[in-house]
């Protein structure tokens, strides 16, 4: 079934009506696409935009709860604001939008720019009950938390803020360290059980000289997370600048040798037969090669004395030779000890005054 509906429009007053209301709706469009260009424009936060320049729309458009919210966060910024004036926008764009979780953050920022931290805290509670699940508003709560030192209170929202953004984590550590005064179990606390992160608390840890709590933390995260962080290799090149050689080699040795205590590391020189492949980034206490203008150096699988493999140097025959550091081995050692070295020699075709020395 059709309806059709017709309106006769034969009369001059009937028409010139018509094309009133028509002219009016289009006004009225044109109205509100120009409403919402200048409250979209000017409440765009990437837009630098002035306080004093907001004034005048803010006062055109006072319904805007984004302009109102703008608008405080402006004042909040100025050089010479006014605290009571930003409180009062923040508010009236939370009357406006009350299940906007933002107003409340630009509320609360101005109440403890204010010194009403209790005020701003309340309102941040509002906001986070609004957006649970924000990363943003648990970070903010956490810092107004801390800074009204309350350290304890602080972690589970700093430990949310880092489960959305891992790279608040080492801020989050500096200010935790500073706030507590040095409590590692505050920084483990909110640090959690992922390797990547225990990792970064291990490096933080040691740059403030905690060594032995730092290591407890790298050993702790399972090896093969070990191996494939870059986090380790820099931890362990730390330890060696540190001084910290028996240390550094106890935790390079659990992460090299799978056999474990007792395996090829537990001898005093690591992979002496060169029997095993040296890891990318972790040879600081095995084998290192450099290059050298006098020999190329190869590890070679057709000769050897036991095992499989042997160390080749193939000279290039220029004279005066210095092959000084061009293969090393950092080995720690016991001061006051005697220490003998051993290793066998294989040559061909080598032609010298006098032979290589070790």
């Amino acid at each position: 079934m059709t309806m059709v509906l017709e309106f006769g429009l034969e009369k001059v007053g009937a028409r010139l009506a018509l094309a009133i209301i028509a002219i009016g709706l289009s006004l009225a469009l044109v109205m509100a696409v120009f409403y919402q260009f200048v409250i979209g424009t000017l409440a765009d936060g990437r837009l630098l935009v002035s306080r004093d320049l907001l004034e005048i729309p803010v006062q055109r458009f006072p319904n805007s709860s984004r302009l109102n919210s703008r608008f405080a966060q402006n004042e909040i910024v100025e050089s010479e604001r006014n605290l009571a004036r930003a409180v009062l926008h923040a508010q009236r764009a939370i009357n406006m939008s009350p299940y906007d979780y933002r107003p409340r953050l630009t509320l609360a920022s101005a109440q403890e720019a204010s010194g009403d931290r209790e005020a701003a805290e309340a309102t941040m509670r509002k906001a986070l009950a609004l957006a649970p699940s924000n990363g943003d508003v648990r970070w903010r709560l956490a810092n107004l938390v801390i800074r009204q030192g309350n350290v304890a209170a602080s972690l589970d929202h700093f430990k949310a803020a880092i489960a959305y953004n891992g790279t608040l984590l080492g801020t989050t550590l500096d200010l935790i360290w500073r706030a507590s005064g040095g409590s590692v179990d505050a920084l483990t606390e909110v640090t959690g059980e992922e390797p990547t992160q225990k990792l970064k608390l291990a490096r933080f840890l040691l740059q403030q000289s905690r060594v032995s709590e730092a290591i407890a933390v790298m050993a702790s995260v399972d090896r093969s997370d070990r191996l494939a962080s870059p986090d380790s290799p820099a931890f362990l090149n730390s330890l060696i600048a540190a001084g910290e050689f028996n240390a550094a080699q106890r935790l390079w040795t659990s992460l090299v040798d799978a056999d474990g205590p007792g395996g090829p590391a537990a001898s005093l020189m690591w992979n002496g037969g060169f029997e095993s492949d040296i890891l990318k980034d972790f040879s600081q206490f095995d084998w290192r090669f450099d290059q050298s203008e006098y020999a190329r150096l190869i590890i070679d699988s057709t000769t050897s004395h036991t095992g499989s493999r042997s160390l080749r140097i193939i000279f290039a025959g220029r004279d005066t030779t210095n092959f000084d550091n061009a293969i090393k081995q950092l080995i720690v050692v016991q001061p006051g000890a005697s220490y003998t070295i051993e290793c066998y020699v294989k040559t061909s075709n080598l032609e010298t005054s006098e032979g290589p020395r070790i």
